[in-house]
């Protein structure tokens, strides 16, 4: 506008009446003033209404996880809950500690036996014992992907640095009873003593819930199938079905409602995965370490890129899909090349991706990371989210990430 307003000016002074000048000057201003405040008003609300016609799908399926102690769980928080692993232990489990160094040293630990001391109710024991991730948070973190797929709601790889410090701690042995109550166990790890700590539970804002359903029988093709509409109570949040003894069903997501079809029964009653939206202000839960999550800032250059088929690679287009996501504001990208090099760590912890994904006979591509808090302990953990991300991006390539502390 800046142009605009300089034609306007060299218009004006070309009037030799003062007068006529001041007017001149008056009205242009006041006509032009107007209509750029009307332009300005209409520009507004079109990018609302395409903001809210191709806003991100996934918001409202944010996953924000932490870690805290047992004990200092807020109850009565409407966003923050304890991630539903089992409490029964597998087999020679003798319980699950957490582990606060970083990833490298916890893959070395992984790879060892260690002597412990074993408390019970039946008396102390003494036993080889070695360390693995924990299964049981493994296990409710895939089947949550699994959920997000049979929901058929995009979804992302969850930021969950926690979860890979979550260490299950198995008797090598078998020297402790199945049936004995463990109480405490005590392991030799030398210089890492100092860095466990137990007690500890991973908290997330998904909740369970149950919710009536109103069923009707409707025909699909050949076949009758009982359409369940569930009333949701809260608009905010998102939610994923989880029927259960039902291996396929269709969900259909309505505004304020689900629709559900199934076709072994009918469900009265439908249990329901909430994913609240997270209220730092109103949850109390007294955490270990700050929130991490999968949120992204979709804008609208990144909105357009999705339909866009990608042809090459480049450091400006690599780093546009990074840093829409909250978390690489804690990085730095270095730069990105072809091949793995020495060091470079390859995608292994996400199970969905590892399991379902087929990553033969593709290009290897390496991006190449400096984290901003060389101490940070879950740097690692971190960079593979986001490497997870970009494989999602790129099915014709196959990525890893290297840190350069």
């Amino acid at each position: 506008m800046e142009h605009v307003r300089e034609l306007l000016q060299s218009r004006i002074e070309e009037v030799d009446d003062p007068v006529q000048r001041v007017l001149l000057r008056d009205v242009l201003a006041d006509v032009f003033g107007e209509l750029l405040k009307y332009s300005e008003e209409r520009f507004s609300g079109l990018e609302e209404k395409l903001d809210g016609e191709l806003r991100d799908p996934s918001k409202r399926y944010y996953v924000y996880t932490g870690i805290c102690k047992k004990d200092r769980l807020d109850e009565s928080s409407r966003c923050l809950f304890r991630m539903g692993a089992g409490e029964e232990r597998d087999s020679g489990c003798l319980g699950t500690m957490f582990l606060a160094c970083d990833y490298p040293v916890i893959c070395r630990c992984l790879q060892h036996t260690y002597q412990a001391k074993v408390e019970t109710d039946k008396g102390e024991y003494r036993t080889a014992v070695s360390l693995r991730y924990c299964s049981a948070y493994l296990e409710v973190m895939e089947r949550l992907y699994q959920q997000f797929l049979a929901n058929q709601r995009p979804w992302h790889t969850i930021n969950c640095p926690f979860l890979y410090k979550m260490l299950d701690i198995v008797d090598n042995e078998g020297v402790v009873p199945m049936d004995a109550a463990v109480q405490k166990v005590e392991i030799a790890l030398g210089e890492l003593s100092g860095f466990i700590m137990d007690d500890l539970v991973l908290v997330w804002n998904i909740q369970e819930e149950m919710y009536k359903a109103s069923v009707e029988i409707e025909a699909a093709g050949r076949e009758s199938v009982y359409e369940h509409r569930i009333l949701l109570s809260d608009t905010d949040a998102g939610y994923l079905a989880v029927p259960e003894s039902e291996n396929g069903f269709t969900v259909i997501h309505l505004d304020g409602a689900l629709s559900v079809r199934t076709k072994k029964e009918a469900h009265k009653k439908m249990k329901l995965a909430k994913i609240a939206k997270m209220e730092e202000g109103r949850d109390y839960t007294s955490l270990l370490f700050p929130l991490q999550s999968n949120q992204r800032n979709m804008r609208h250059a990144d909105r357009q890129a999705l339909y866009q088929p990608r042809f090459s690679w480049t450091r400006g287009g690599l780093e546009r899909i990074l840093s829409s996501y909250k978390v690489f504001g804690e990085f730095e990208l270095v730069d990105f090349c072809e091949g793995f090099p020495a060091g470079a760590c390859s995608i292994d912890m996400n199970p969905f991706i590892r399991t379902h994904s087929i990553l033969k006979n593709k290009r290897k591509m390496s991006v190449i990371l400096r984290p901003r808090d060389s101490t940070d302990i879950f740097r690692y953990e971190k960079m593979f989210f986001l490497v997870a991300e970009l494989q999602l991006c790129s099915e014709e390539y196959e990525w890893a990430g290297i840190l350069r502390d």
